[in-house]
């Protein structure tokens, strides 16, 4: 369990953190030459996303926090899905295997010891 929580937060933090500087980076290269830049929302949501399933993994105990990440790793999942099938965008498979990957972690955190107490 904690090794999967330290891949997990590792991979949120370096993909995540990578995310914002390309978004960044690249809004000011389409500026450059005239297009609009992508909007805060564009940059805001899945960051404030992978903020969210961070933070479920540094505070594992905090339930509420668990069920608030799930929900929103299951509609990055839809949302990731959404691109794929709208536009072809190939590489969001690696990120609906890390939503896969987290919420398999969700239900070691969150209902494991609860179906053993049962």
């Amino acid at each position: 369990m904690l090794i999967l929580r330290v891949i997990l937060g590792t991979v949120a933090l370096l993909f995540g953190g990578g995310f914002v500087v390309l978004a960044l980076l690249g809004s000011a290269f389409r500026q450059s030459f005239g297009a609009s830049g992508h909007g805060p929302l564009f940059i805001g949501l899945p960051a404030i996303g992978v903020a969210i399933l961070f933070a479920a993994i540094l505070f594992p105990g905090s339930r509420p926090l668990l069920h608030v990440a799930a929900v929103t790793a299951l509609a990055l999942a839809a949302f990731c899905l959404w691109q794929i099938l709208a536009k072809g965008e190939a590489p969001l498979w690696i990120a609906v295997a890390y939503l896969a990957a987290w919420l398999l972690y969700y239900w070691l955190a969150a209902w494991r010891g609860v179906a053993a107490a049962s």
